[in-house]
């Protein structure tokens, strides 16, 4: 059973609360949206619809969890900017959401769990880290923080040109990998002396300062020493946008049990791709891959290790 939900009292947010099968209590999965102007569904208004969140809650309410999404600031029913709003702000909406279900009858206290989706992981782990959860899920990131994540996005893109015969030989005489480098390290370094929300770059195009400046800032490994309940992440091998190596680093880093799973064929959208792995075709691919359901393999782990730690059913999983 879907309903819409309103609540926060500073800052009113608006989401779908959806029920399980029987009474009672169950446990709760709060989903948190990667970055730009996502509303609850994981859609862009006019723009995109990719309905991964709506996907993504209707499997794990059919699990037997309560779930709990809900529309970004500027999205949705809600109000605001969405570009005007910093990491921070992103994750008092997220504690918001947690604590809604919190007070909520049907919820189980000490087993909501927080499913953070691209940049949702990052907030996931800043929140995980500055109060109790009853476990956290990474999807299609984990680790590292936006910067990093950013440099290995520059990274693959440069290696696919340079590899080209013609094209790739005339980019290393320019030293074109290089100067993008210095570009990039220079826009970085004008968010962090801006003390605006939103700045202009080249004139013309605005850009979320304070969403890179306190990204910038926060430590992710450091956060997740603090972590002491089950963390499972998911990373695809034909992900573009995430480093599936990083992920090695998790279970020294939390003090709870943690697992971590590279999925075969799967993209950063948690669908299938068959395609080789490439960031400069991801676009023409984009639509394509929207037809494709989400990944047998990747709701199989999720299902594994939910019925492990939250159900009792004591399922077996495989562990990448």
């Amino acid at each position: 059973m879907e309903k819409e939900v309103e609540f926060g009292e500073k800052n009113r947010m608006f989401g779908t609360l959806a029920l399980p099968a029987g009474e009672g209590v169950h446990p709760a999965i709060v989903i948190i949206a990667g970055s730009g102007p996502l509303d609850r569904d994981g859609n862009v208004a006019k723009k995109l619809t990719t309905n991964l969140y709506k996907e993504l809650a209707g499997f794990f309410t059919g699990l037997g969890f309560v779930t709990l999404r809900y529309d970004k600031r500027g999205t949705g029913k809600r109000e605001g900017d969405w570009m005007a709003a910093g990491m921070w702000d992103l994750v008092e909406d997220a504690r918001t959401a947690v604590e809604f279900l919190q007070a909520h009858p049907n919820v189980d206290k000490e087993k909501i769990i927080v499913a953070g989706h691209s940049e949702g992981t990052i907030l996931a782990t800043a929140l995980g880290a500055s109060m109790p959860l009853g476990g956290v899920i990474f999807l299609s990131g984990g680790v590292d923080n936006l910067p990093e994540a950013l440099s290995k996005q520059r990274e693959l893109g440069s290696n696919e040109l340079l590899a080209k015969p013609v094209l790739g030989k005339l980019l290393k005489f320019l030293n074109v990998a290089q100067k993008s480098e210095k570009s990039a390290a220079k826009m970085m370094e004008k968010f962090k002396q801006s003390k605006e929300d939103i700045v202009k770059v080249q004139l013309f195009f605005k850009q979320p300062a304070k969403w890179y400046r306190e990204h910038i800032a926060f430590n992710t490994r450091e956060a997740l020493k603090s972590m002491n309940f089950p963390v499972l992440a998911m990373v695809g091998d034909k992900d573009a946008l995430a480093d599936k190596e990083v992920l090695s680093e998790l279970p020294s880093l939390v003090q709870g049990k943690a697992d971590y799973s590279i999925i075969k064929d799967m993209e950063h959208g948690l669908r299938i791709q068959t395609e080789e792995l490439s960031i400069l075709k991801s676009g023409k691919r984009f639509k394509k891959i929207l037809k494709r359901p989400l990944h047998p393999d990747a709701l199989a782990k999720l299902e594994g290790w939910l019925n492990e730690n939250y159900l009792g059913n004591n399922q077996k999983e495989n562990v990448g």
